[in-house]
Order: structure tokens, then C-alpha cells, then sequence
């Protein structure tokens, strides 16, 4: 509501895991817990044709469960092997120089899930968005944005 409140066109909070604000790629807990499960995504994007119109902006809401696997994400625990930042950074790292693994799984699923839940242009299409994002990571453009920014 808050985002709305501010004129913004699209917005998105994740509940991850363990109190992080992004996806994992590991399978959801056999026994149920409190409250709303890893990979719950709620928010709202700008829309052409409206469901509910806001300052002048159509909106549509969403919330769903983001199954890593239904995007052919093999399940895997969080990649970092100890708490350290300096180690998670590292693992970034090589994960946007293109080293296949578990960090650079959830950096595709996450990229290509905002972008398609934001409604990007020319992420309308889940694969297509994942893709995209495959593509930034493996051409070298991500890490050069990043590096840029």
C-alpha cells in the first residue's frame, strides 16, 4: 500500500528464506508452518487495461507460491557455505562470471521472476524472462552493470 501511496507502478515483496528478501531454489518444507511459505510473492504491476485504477495508474494485484522446480530449477540448499558476506559475495561473483551452480540458479530465478512479475516488456513469458536473464549472466552485461552501478 505504501508503494501505491507513492505513485509507484509496480511493486513486489518476497518472502524468502530465512528472512531474506529473495528466492531459493529448495524445495519447500514437508511440514507446514507458521505463516507464509518460502518463495510467497505478493505485489502489483502497472496494466494497459484496468482491474483497479489508483491515481490514475491501472494495477493488478498477484500473490502467489513460486515453485523453483515448475521452472526446471533442480532443488538445492542455500549456496553459501558459511554465514560470512565476504563468502556470499564470492560466490556471486562467480556465479555472474558464468560458473553454473546454486548461486547462480537463484540469481537467474530471481532476475527472471521480478522482471516477469513487475511485467517488464518482453518478460510477459516466465521462460522468456529466465532466459533473459541466463543470457545477461552468460554474455558478461550483468556483471558489467553491476560493476558499472
Amino acid at each position: 500500500m505504501l508503494m501505491k501511496r507513492r505513485g509507484v507502478h509496480a511493486g513486489l515483496v518476497v518472502k524468502g528464506e530465512e528472512g531474506a528478501l529473495s528466492m531459493t531454489t529448495r524445495l519447500r518444507s514437508a511440514t507446514p508452518s507458521k505463516g507464509l511459505p518460502v518463495n510467497y510473492c505478493s505485489g502489483f504491476h502497472a496494466l494497459s487495461t484496468s482491474s483497479s485504477e489508483i491515481d490514475g495508474v491501472s494495477r493488478q494485484s498477484f500473490s502467489l507460491e513460486v515453485n523453483a522446480k515448475d521452472y526446471g530449477f533442480e532443488p538445492s540448499d542455500t549456496p553459501r557455505t558459511d554465514r560470512s558476506v565476504t563468502k556470499n559475495i564470492e560466490l556471486g561473483l562467480a556465479a555472474l562470471h558464468g560458473q553454473k551452480g546454486p548461486a547462480y540458479d537463484r540469481i537467474v530465478l530471481n532476475a527472471g521472476m521480478v522482471d516477469h512479475l513487475l511485467g517488464c516488456d518482453g518478460a510477459e513469458d516466465v521462460s522468456v524472462a529466465l532466459d533473459r536473464a541466463r543470457e545477461a549472466i552468460d554474455s558478461g552485461k550483468a556483471l558489467i552493470r553491476l560493476f558499472n552501478y
